[in-house]
């Protein structure tokens, strides 16, 4: 069920046209960086943006000197955090993804994660790729809040969940920003 609903979803992704992408990208990034999780926090752990992905590099490049990014490196399939200093830090890994050169690896606590998906639910449920990755991170405890980023087009209403399953606190779209963990409620 999951992997047929993988390959629909990615088909339905990279069939966005291009123009969508860039436009929906830029909001969505620029509503990322006036959130208040991202404005306070000191540590981010964000996704290299891949294929039909929302591109974080330029995003990233910007924050880089500002804020502590960490970056995805797998290793014997296990996702590790690695710190950048530099996206020249970065070269082609898994799957052709931009992944840190270094293997010093970071295991301490992290402010945000932003967070990677096929497709989110309104639920704060994601469609990852499979692998676990994010939710074997996200049960370590180890992030004091998560944001979930997805074109507003891709948003389900429900998509199939595990036990292991972990939601995000937040996701972001061009359109709106969806409060998944009433903690972050600013009305509060």
């Amino acid at each position: 069920m999951k992997k047929e609903l993988r390959k629909k979803f990615i088909v339905e992704r990279n069939n966005l046209t291009e123009g969508y992408r860039n436009n929906a990208s830029a909001e969505i990034l620029s509503k990322l960086e006036n959130n208040e999780l991202f404005i306070s926090a000191e540590k981010i752990f964000i996704f290299v943006g891949f294929d039909s992905e929302i591109p974080t590099l330029s995003f990233i490049n910007k924050w880089i000197s500002k804020k502590q990014i960490f970056v995805p490196k797998i290793d014997n399939k296990i996702m590790n955090l690695v710190h950048i200093k530099s996206i020249d830090d970065l070269a082609p890994g898994h799957f052709g993804i931009l992944e840190p050169t270094s293997s010093s690896y970071y295991t301490g606590s992290i402010d945000l994660v932003i967070t990677p998906s096929i497709v989110f639910d309104k639920n704060g449920y994601r469609l990852g790729y499979g692998k676990g990755y994010y939710d074997k991170f996200f049960a370590t405890n180890k992030h004091k809040a998560s944001i979930g980023l997805s074109y507003d087009t891709l948003l389900q209403e429900k998509v199939p969940t595990d036990q292991y399953d972990k939601k995000v606190d937040i996701i972001i779209t061009e359109e709106q920003t969806l409060i998944i963990n009433e903690k972050y409620n600013s009305n509060d």
